[in-house]
């Protein structure tokens, strides 16, 4: 089975031909837009007929066998996009893909969609009989390792150019979300002046934008800047984020720092953790300096702080999840162990339904 990836179909496609089925699976929807964006542009004719199916619990199968009748009746180009949610067609789907791939029409052509391409898909009868006549494209996400070269290739379709850095940080923000890095780069493109893009035009940019606030939460927390933390927080809450999400960004950052102290006592290298907690190497020296500058009281503070708002969050102790996480960033950025401890018994109350979070 011969498999392309979206950046070489249109390649292959100029070169190749289009061949009479093609296979587009994977789980990200901007590869998956492009792939049929560059199959739709090599068929585009005026006699080209194109009609969009999505499998559904009563779906027709009969109706890829009525096409091919009533393409031999008419000669028109016919492309036809079948859409699997599930990857699963079913006994009769799967009967019918089946066939159609021993009778299909000259004069069609099969597209058919799917998400991530799992070996119990690759190993059923319709797939390897579709599998026959035209290549699998794979759409899936790239590996996080792997996204700042795309993130750069892909911003130089907008003609801009990404300062040292920028790729990295794009990657932590838009991992597993590429369509809206897509959308961005659109954007910045008309509001970049020169089209080139820095880490203070990127700062600048996400003032405005919810979805960046957990990222600068947590770079605000790397620079000690409490007040600019407090305000990432405020956004958080005012956008309904997941907050037992937050919590976990908030418990990596200690984890790691509380790992870093550790490794450098035991003088243990410290290349493994940055690989596991995946930290990219312009970060690494920031994390090293903050390791040093925050005492082992001030971390094992901040997890006791955790483990108070995870019970608060999930076991209802009657704490207030919202002033904990006030004073765990209080903490992260001011490295002061001793005033938080003694400051934290006055806000030890529950919170009324009605009742607003503190304003910051």
């Amino acid at each position: 089975m011969q498999t392309i990836y979206p950046e070489k179909l249109e390649h292959f496609l100029q070169h190749n031909g289009i061949p009479p089925v093609l296979l587009v699976f994977g789980d990200d929807l901007l590869l998956r837009n492009d792939a049929l964006a560059s199959i739709r542009k090599s068929l585009a004719s005026d006699d080209l007929e194109r009609v969009h199916w999505l499998q559904s619990k009563d779906f027709d199968w009969q109706q890829l066998s009525a096409g091919e009748q009533s393409m031999s009746l008419f000669g028109n180009m016919r492309l036809v996009e079948l859409e699997l949610p599930e990857n699963k067609p079913g006994r009769d789907g799967s009967a019918a893909l089946t066939e159609y791939a021993k009778n299909q029409a000259d004069s069609e052509i099969l597209v058919v969609i799917g998400d991530r391409l799992k070996k119990e898909t690759q190993n059923s009868r319709w797939f390897k009989a579709l599998a026959e006549r035209g290549p699998l494209v794979r759409t899936q996400s790239p590996d996080k390792s792997q996204l700042p070269a795309f993130i750069h290739q892909r911003a130089q379709r907008y003609q801009l150019i990404l300062a040292a850095g920028v790729p990295e940080k794009l990657s932590d923000w838009f991992e597993g979300n590429l369509l809206a890095l897509d959308q961005e780069l659109s954007k910045w493109q008309l509001l970049s002046n020169d089209g080139v893009i820095t880490e203070d035009f990127l700062k600048s940019s996400i003032d405005d934008v919810s979805r960046f606030s957990v990222f600068a939460l947590q770079e605000s927390i790397q620079q000690q800047d409490f007040e600019g933390a407090l305000h990432r927080l405020e956004r958080l809450l005012d956008e309904e984020n997941d907050f037992h999400r937050l919590i976990w960004i908030l418990q990596r950052e200690v984890q790691l720092l509380t790992a870093l102290q550790k490794a450098k006592q035991t003088q243990t290298d410290t290349n493994a953790l940055f690989r596991q907690f995946m930290i990219w190497p312009n970060q690494q020296p920031g994390y090293h300096q903050r390791a040093n500058q925050l005492s082992q009281q001030t971390l094992l503070s901040a997890q006791q702080l955790i483990e108070r708002i995870e019970a608060a969050l999930k076991l209802d102790s009657g704490e207030s999840p919202l002033t904990l996480t006030t004073h765990l960033l209080s903490l992260l950025c001011c490295n002061n162990a001793n005033a938080i401890n003694d400051g934290l018994s006055v806000f030890n109350h529950g919170i009324e339904p009605n009742e607003k979070f503190i304003q910051l």
